[in-house]
């Protein structure tokens, strides 16, 4: 798919959904799905502001994230009911991005996860979401390297995707390791390295 630029995006959903009495008490995206004349009503009013992206509501819809909220084995599911939601709300006016975010879980030594670990995540989720037949991917809010690369990598080859960092969280989250004597200090020159880095080699995954 061929994207031109400026391109449009909407937001901020999630904003949009507390002010319509999403309180946390349930993730987001039961919310969501339990109240589905909200999110339309909310991406319908992008479409009209003028938006030519419509993010799907899966920002925290990858399976660490649903199990942590006590959702188990409908990640597939949510996936596919929340796209298909975008899509109508976009009735052909706007492109669906399937939307990817942070799993929360780090590699060592902040913590114990597997790189292929994360990639089976995004992988899973990636599948649903296509299925759902959205447009184009949006990789958003990482926060860490391997968590990008592992969603690029599960995101079908020749898919078009957008990609957006958080570089801020990093140094902090370093530092808190070092103060709790997980870590050492020399790893904070490194993270700092590899931050600025990034910044760099934006969208050279």
């Amino acid at each position: 798919m061929e994207l031109h630029f400026p391109l449009l995006l909407d937001g901020a959903t999630g904003t949009e959904l507390q002010k319509r009495g999403c309180t946390g008490e349930v993730c987001f995206e039961q919310w969501t799905l339990e109240h589905p004349e909200d999110i339309l009503e909310i991406q319908r009013g992008y479409v009209k502001a003028g938006s030519q992206v419509l993010y799907t509501p899966t920002f925290g819809a990858n399976r660490r994230r649903l199990e942590s909220h006590g959702i188990f084995n409908r990640t597939a599911e949510f996936n596919r009911r929340l796209a298909a939601l975008s899509a109508q709300a976009a009735e052909g006016r706007a492109l669906c991005a399937g939307d990817l975010s942070p799993t929360g879980a780090f590699l060592p030594p902040l913590g114990n996860a597997a790189f292929e670990e994360l990639e089976d995540i995004y992988a899973e989720q990636a599948a649903a979401l296509e299925d759902a037949g959205v447009d184009l991917f949006v990789i958003e809010t990482m926060m860490t390297l391997p968590d990008a690369r592992a969603a690029v990598l599960a995101v079908q080859a020749g898919a078009t995707l957008l990609c957006s960092t958080d570089f801020d969280t990093q140094i902090p989250a370093v530092l808190e390791a070092v103060r709790d004597g997980r870590i050492s200090e020399a790893a904070i020159d490194d993270a700092a390295y590899r931050n600025l880095t990034w910044k760099l080699q934006l969208g050279l995954i």
